[in-house]
């Protein structure tokens, strides 16, 4: 689950135009693979489950989602139209 949660921030940061892969995202995401992998053994494997759960929900609502670049394309949940194609041609010339 950690890994997935990983893969969209990456793929999220790819979407919105910025840098995919950081130092800082780099330390950030070993630190916490670390500690789930910690708990993940025994008694606190429950614990791990929901840490990892919670990580991948806050990447899915994050500002840098691949859900949050989807909507931005699209116009969904924003209040704003979608903008048209550039090189769309919408004009009713030769009807």
């Amino acid at each position: 689950m950690m890994l997935a949660a990983f893969a969209i921030e990456v793929i999220g940061n790819w979407a919105h135009g910025k840098q995919t892969v950081t130092l800082k995202a780099l330390v950030q995401g070993a630190f916490a693979l670390l500690v789930v992998a910690a708990l993940d053994q025994g008694r606190t494997a429950d614990i791990a489950k929901g840490l990892a759960s919670l990580f991948l929900v806050a990447v899915l609502l994050g500002n840098n989602s691949p859900l949050t670049a989807l909507a931005k394309i699209t116009g969904t949940g924003t209040g704003v139209p979608a903008t048209p194609e550039k090189n769309v041609n919408t004009s009713q010339e030769g009807k």
